[in-house]
């Protein structure tokens, strides 16, 4: 599970910091509008709308992500914590 994590951790990691193809956003946009106001299609919107469902699913996705990985890596120290003290309370009790 958590190798599945790691995976998940640096393929998104790789996929954001690639500045070249992330950077193409605006550009994109401004192409889009210039060349369907050009042909004189009505439906402007409907290829800046891919643009802004891809920003903002990614952010999303990049939250969950993050919020996944603070989620398993607390559990596991929970459990930790809750070895350390079995492991203490026997020391203890065996000092007694």
């Amino acid at each position: 599970m958590i190798m599945h994590l790691k995976f998940l951790f640096i393929s998104v990691l790789i996929l954001t910091l690639n500045f070249e193809l992330n950077s193409q956003g605006c550009s994109m946009c401004k192409s889009i509008v210039q060349s369907e106001i050009s042909a004189g299609n009505e439906g402007i919107s409907s290829g800046i709308n891919f643009g802004i469902i891809y920003l903002f699913t990614s952010t999303y996705f990049l939250l969950i992500a993050g919020g996944l990985l603070w989620y398993f890596r607390s559990k596991k120290d929970q459990k930790n914590l809750e070895i350390r003290n079995k492991i203490s309370e026997r020391v203890a009790s065996i000092h007694n």
